[in-house]
């Protein structure tokens, strides 16, 4: 998808006109709004659960009055993704400050996530092509010279980059997902090392630690990231404090 191409044009393919909607009331076809639509439907449902027919059903209209506005499917994942990516705010990166820093980033991004979490699965749902626009280039461009800023080298830099797109996306179906959507008795396998009642289920198990650690208060989604932002920042610690001194 190039740089022009933004969810945000109006401008229509042209092709045949499709049915006429019946309902007036729903949302107007645009680029925008397709773009919005199909990120609804990828966030709460996968990659695989977008179709045209499907995606038009939400505007009252056939799939070919979409043709109007796009080429085709792959089209409108390009533009799904742009817009989340549009959709993450370009924080200022303080090296000096890192600690804060990561945080917010982090807790943004969480917050992302947690709105359409599917989108995190593209890589292993189908062999789908994304473009993040220009956008996503300057983000990546912003955080390696904060790391690099920071006395990373190069290397360094990218794992810290993939390190926190693991963090983030795995915590948003692994934890925020369930937390969200499943009754309270059913999430506790994901703060135990093992629930409560895998234990009852089999009292044979010699587990006197899980049985312990069965003892300490259930944690949720909020403590469980802050945990988890808490040892990503400890690890970046250690990182840096490995840096050979400067001369």
């Amino acid at each position: 998808m190039s740089a022009t191409d933004h969810p945000g044009e109006n401008t229509p393919v042209k092709r045949g006109r499709g049915r006429p909607r019946k309902n007036s009331s729903l949302a107007p076809i645009t680029k925008e709004s397709i773009a919005a639509e199909a990120l609804k439907i990828i966030g709460a449902e996968g990659f695989t659960a977008l179709t045209m027919n499907g995606l038009a059903a939400r505007f009252g209209a056939t799939s070919r009055a979409l043709y109007n506005y796009v080429s085709d499917r792959q089209e409108v994942v390009n533009m799904a993704v742009e817009l989340f990516v549009h959709n993450t705010p370009l924080l200022e990166f303080d090296p000096v400050n890192w600690r804060d820093t990561v945080r917010k980033f982090y807790r943004v991004s969480r917050a992302l996530y947690r709105t359409y979490p599917w989108i995190a699965v593209v890589p292993i749902s189908e062999r789908v092509v994304v473009d993040g626009g220009p956008r996503y280039i300057e983000m990546m461009e912003r955080l390696l010279r904060f790391y690099t800023d920071m006395g990373f080298d190069m290397p360094q830099a990218l794992s810290l980059i993939r390190a926190f797109s693991r963090d983030i996306m795995s915590f948003a179906l692994q934890a925020d997902y369930f937390f969200d959507r499943v009754p309270e008795s059913q999430n506790d396998y994901i703060s135990r090392a093992v629930p409560q009642a895998w234990l009852d289920r089999y009292p044979q198990a010699e587990a006197p630690l899980v049985r312990e650690s069965l003892a300490l208060p259930a944690m949720d989604s909020d403590e469980l990231f802050e945990e988890l932002l808490q040892l990503r920042i400890l690890s970046i610690q250690a990182m840096l404090d490995s840096l050979p001194a400067a001369d």
